[in-house]
């Protein structure tokens, strides 16, 4: 089913949105990878401040920090497409970004699932803190 709107398809991140959960210290990573036919508009991505707004054409990359708002445009046909084309024709966005937890070691990382379904096997915390490293290199001598 097609949603009316962006935001009604995607929640609040179909909107100008901040993420909330983004460390200050990273940027965030978008590539633009769609499957559009060449006459549609692929739509625009935005920062409101300071006003920057980058057409997503394919392979099309961009660091912006996600805590600034930003947003972004879907794509559009052209007036009298073909309707055989809005079955295939796709806005596929890459989203990379470090979340704070996982930068600030408070992240729990799933090494593999426990046998016979009882859960998920995490990283204890000892593996991952600074605060549990040895230095190591005196341990290799």
């Amino acid at each position: 089913m097609i949603a009316a709107t962006l935001k009604d398809a995607m929640g609040e991140f179909g909107e100008k949105h901040r993420d909330k959960k983004d460390n200050p210290a990273y940027y965030t990573h978008m590539t633009a990878m769609s499957n559009l036919p060449d006459d549609y508009d692929p739509g625009r991505f935005f920062i409101l401040y300071p006003g920057v707004f980058v057409s997503l054409e394919n392979y099309k990359s961009i660091n912006f920090s996600g805590l600034r708002f930003h947003g972004g445009t879907p794509p559009r046909a052209p007036p009298g497409a073909d309707p055989a084309t809005l079955q295939w024709a796709t806005r596929f966005c890459l989203i990379h970004y470090p979340p704070r937890g996982q930068t600030n070691g408070e992240q729990r990382y799933a090494l593999g699932g426990l046998p016979g379904g009882k859960g998920v096997f995490f990283v204890p915390s000892e593996m991952t803190q600074a605060m549990y490293v040895t230095n190591f290199s005196l341990l290799l001598h």
